[in-house]
């Protein structure tokens, strides 16, 4: 019985979930990702975040903080506390007070942090990076699961 081979990296394209309580925000944001090959999910609050990325969990959240209900930093830290959402990658995106905005994202999990209003190339490097970020720790997870099955059936086989 042979090992099954390492699949290589998934390609670029990317879901995306972006949420924003402003749709013109979510349409700039969307089209922006739409331009690189991406799948975009939008939702308008953090509960339909939530509920989108356990049903389906994304490979990047683009997330707002100020919004009615859930606010982005009650999202990212709820996403963080769930197994099946903790490696996804979060940049918390905000018009409030830089600094404070920022320190509030990082204490909650959040990846990175982009100021509003968004510059679209910025924007595009930061998502690149993230989903760079998330593909190496696909890869090592695979990695893992692949020598984990070899030791298995190492164990399996009589000297």
């Amino acid at each position: 019985m042979t090992a099954p081979p390492i699949q290589p990296s998934p390609p670029c394209r990317a879901k995306i979930l972006v949420v924003d309580d402003e749709p013109v925000i979510r349409q700039l944001e969307t089209t922006v990702l739409e331009e690189l090959g991406h799948l975009v999910v939008q939702a308008s609050n953090g509960e339909a975040a939530l509920r989108l990325a356990r049903e389906e969990p994304p490979d990047l959240v683009l997330l707002d903080i100020m919004m009615p209900g859930l606010t982005g930093i009650e999202v990212c830290r709820q996403l963080r506390e769930e197994k099946d959402t903790r490696a996804i990658p979060v940049i918390v995106v905000s018009g409030l007070n830089a600094k404070k905005a920022l320190e509030e994202s990082i204490i909650a999990g959040a990846d990175d942090f982009l100021a509003k209003p968004v510059d679209s190339l910025e924007l595009m490097v930061r998502v690149r990076s993230m989903l760079r970020v998330r593909n190496i720790h696909d890869q090592e997870k695979r990695v893992e699961a692949y020598v984990k099955h070899l030791q298995t059936m190492r164990k399996g086989k009589k000297p």
